[in-house]
């Protein structure tokens, strides 16, 4: 393993590193870890990768990228060891399912839309999963806005869609309008219901914009610390403390927060 600090590593070098470390005289953690006990890693360097992104800081993604892959080519090495497969097949699996999907790239087919291409993904997935369950394959852990959207996209894959957005958004005035009943009527096991009916109807607005219901919300969670940061950055909030900030003084921090984005 070359450890020259101007050689750039390779995939190969990872793959060595990573094999070393599992190796006989390689490191007693790492040599202890199982597929199970690896998942909740994987996990978390999806979201720190995420959470990256969201920040748009470059060279946090390029670490976090570094970080999941290397889960990448650790689990790979635990199935290789077991004899199932390895790195290398894992990348050609994935190398011939993108071609596969991409005949209008590599093919013959004439896909010039973003829409023609999706439901081109489509058709080829139902095809690949013909006789079974649509939604069998989406993880049952994904967070809930997650889940819907894919919930959401498998079925209008079928067919199963509303023909635009302002039938969604029809839908989503009918969701809350059921929503304010429930709570209008003190029937609470109904308004938790209906709750979940809006969300699931929002999740479909964003499909619809092509913007996941789960990257919106997170936008507006880091919207919202940001503005709430300023406010608390404020003498007024300094003084009086969060117990006693009067509403009318927590609305003027709001607006003057607001005005800074």
């Amino acid at each position: 393993m070359n450890h020259d600090s101007a050689h750039r590593m390779t995939l190969n070098d990872l793959r060595d590193l990573v094999a070393r470390l599992r190796g006989e005289e390689g490191c007693p953690w790492d040599r202890k870890q199982t597929l199970d006990s690896l998942k909740i890693y994987v996990l978390e360097e999806a979201y720190e990768l995420a959470e990256a992104l969201d920040r748009k800081a470059a060279a946090e993604v390029k670490e976090e990228l570094g970080d999941l892959f290397f889960q990448i080519v650790f689990l790979s090495r635990l199935y290789e060891e077991q004899g199932v497969f390895d790195l290398d097949q894992v990348m050609d699996t994935i190398y011939r399912k993108m071609i596969r999907r991409h005949p209008h790239v590599f093919g013959h087919k004439k896909w010039e839309k973003a829409e023609e291409v999706v439901q081109g993904w489509q058709d080829i997935k139902a095809e690949e999963k013909k006789g079974q369950d649509p939604f069998e394959s989406i993880p049952v852990n994904l967070p809930a806005l997650l889940k819907a959207h894919r919930i959401s996209q498998r079925a209008a894959g079928l067919g199963f869609d509303w023909p635009d957005l302002k039938g969604v958004l029809e839908k989503v005035r009918e969701e809350l309008t059921e929503l304010e009943e429930a709570v209008r009527e003190n029937n609470l096991p109904s308004a938790r219901e209906e709750l979940g009916d809006l969300l699931f109807a929002l999740v479909n607005v964003g499909r619809f914009l092509e913007f996941p219901a789960e990257n919106a919300l997170r936008n507006t969670i880091q919207k919202f610390l940001k503005r709430f940061q300023l406010m608390t950055d404020d003498p007024r909030f300094k003084d009086q403390g969060v117990p006693f900030m009067p509403i009318e003084e927590w609305e003027k921090l709001w607006a003057r927060s607001k005005k800074s984005d």
